[in-house]
């Protein structure tokens, strides 16, 4: 548990059970300071400790959630910045793959995937290729394997 208190841990810990338990505040308060043999925490302080600890303790699932939340939230005007200034510094090398008669999709893809190793990372990129491309295994439309974007004709 993260602190800014000058209660342990296991003080925190035990007003957070209790009140999880259903006992009121006064009643923790003395168990606080029959227990410990502390001068107990006020009930102001012990609030805050639920809120913060005991209140999503008991669904760990929506606790992950709202935290990956926060850090998608700080992270993306970050990502997006090095997304725009790494695709604007890859426009020469897409303009010299057109006037090589290079195909711009592939060029594209090229320059989408690098940036990809770049952001997670040599080995965890090939991880996530790996994964991929055991997803697509049954999953592939006829002709679109072998590079083809149209449909078969027919199949439109």
């Amino acid at each position: 548990m993260k602190r800014k208190s000058r209660y342990g841990d296991k003080v925190i810990a035990f007003a957070v059970a209790e009140r999880r338990r259903g006992v009121k505040w006064n009643e923790i308060v003395d168990a606080i300071a029959r227990h410990f043999a502390i001068k107990p925490p006020t009930e102001r302080q012990m609030r805050k400790w639920y809120q913060e600890y005991g209140v999503d303790a008991i669904d760990p699932e929506k606790l992950m959630k709202e935290n990956l939340i926060k850090v998608a939230r700080a992270t993306t005007p970050i990502a997006a910045f090095a997304t725009q200034k790494y695709a604007i510094e890859q426009v020469p090398n897409l303009v010299e793959a057109w006037k090589q008669g290079k195909d711009p999709w592939t060029a594209g893809g090229i320059m989408v995937l690098s940036m990809l190793e770049q952001t997670v990372g040599t080995e965890k990129f090939d991880q996530l290729l790996d994964e991929y491309q055991k997803s697509r295994k049954g999953s592939i439309v006829p002709g679109m394997a072998e590079g083809n974007l149209k449909p078969e004709p027919g199949k439109e």
